[in-house]
């Protein structure tokens, strides 16, 4: 009895360290990323541009384009259509391609061939551009970019993104017009927004995703706040806060990573989210979310505990079958 007792003790002890070594790596794993950005030969202002034309009026947008170096150069003006990228981080794909088929609404017929900029060196410039609604225009958004290209010698350079600055251009038409956000997912997630239910180290990040579902772009924005199991408010931020604020096109999807501010994590917390988007109608999007944060040792004594706990529990059998053996 004693042998057969000592072996389901081991069995047990051995699932122990085994569940503690599968937990403690999984725990600690961590995913660091890095970006690494780009530059060329001028720079422009603004980078980005938002209007609201009525159908049959014009309005002028005034780029502000500088040449840097100390050689003269040329840009070439090119205009494209955007549309949001799939991969919801918000930015423009940029449709390069012409025989691939334009938007309903293209910002291209809005606005007319740009003649080429000559630059001396250090030379800045200011290019006047006119956005032109036809009076029969289906109202909407209309997304576009104005890209300076460098002129090598007589021959234009490659006209792809990499060796272009541009400006982004949203264009707003009014008319009977849809504002309509969904949320997607609310969810706690590591600080490069993995998301997880259980979180056992370093900072805790949110993720929101939000579908536009309606006919034209929005700035969410609004207040989110972490409470604790208790229902005391331990942190909160106030979502899309960046000037200017961030934009969801039509027919997207675009994910949000906010990072909370440092708190000593423990237990079970609740997120509410109080989102709005359209200005003036008070549409509204309330949601709830809950997450646990177990720091790895908490994991550890968890499992230690089960095993003594265990094997306890065989003790007491093994007494009480030995006292009945001796009646």
């Amino acid at each position: 009895m004693g042998i057969k007792l000592f072996r389901q003790i081991k069995t047990i002890l051995g699932r122990g360290v085994l569940v503690i070594g599968i937990l403690l790596p999984l725990a600690l794993r961590t995913n660091v990323a890095a970006q690494n950005s780009g530059a060329n030969g001028f720079r422009i202002s603004p980078v980005r541009s938002e209007l609201s034309v009525n159908k049959g009026a014009k309005q002028k947008l005034t780029i502000t384009i500088e040449n840097p170096t100390k050689i003269a150069t040329t840009a070439h003006v090119v205009v494209n259509d955007f549309v949001a990228s799939d991969d919801e981080t918000g930015e423009p794909r940029l449709i390069l391609d012409a025989n691939v088929p334009a938007p309903k609404n293209s910002f291209k017929t809005l606005v007319s061939n740009l003649p080429d900029i000559n630059l001396g060196p250090n030379e800045k410039k200011q290019v006047d551009i006119t956005v032109s609604v036809p009076a029969d225009a289906t109202a909407g958004g209309y997304y576009g970019a104005i890209r300076f290209v460098p002129v090598v010698g007589s021959q234009q350079a490659n006209v792809g993104l990499t060796a272009s600055v541009g400006s982004i251009v949203l264009v707003t038409v009014p008319g009977d017009l849809k504002e309509q956000l969904k949320l997607v997912q609310l969810s706690a997630a590591l600080p490069d927004g993995r998301t997880r239910g259980l979180i056992t180290s370093g900072d805790v990040s949110l993720v929101t995703r939000l579908e536009n579902t309606g006919d034209i772009h929005v700035k969410p924005f609004g207040k989110i706040l972490i409470k604790d199991m208790f229902g005391k408010e331990v942190s909160s931020l106030e979502f899309n806060n960046s000037q200017p604020r961030a934009n969801i096109l039509p027919g997207s999807t675009r994910k949000f990573v906010d990072r909370l501010p440092k708190h000593s994590w423990f237990g079970r917390y609740t997120i509410e989210a109080n989102l709005g988007y359209s200005q003036g109608s008070g549409d509204l999007i309330i949601a709830k979310a809950n997450f646990w944060y177990l720091p790895v040792w908490s994991l550890i004594t968890a499992g230690v505990l089960v095993v003594l706990v265990v094997i306890l529990v065989l003790w007491l059998i093994r007494r009480r079958s030995n006292k009945r053996g001796r009646r």
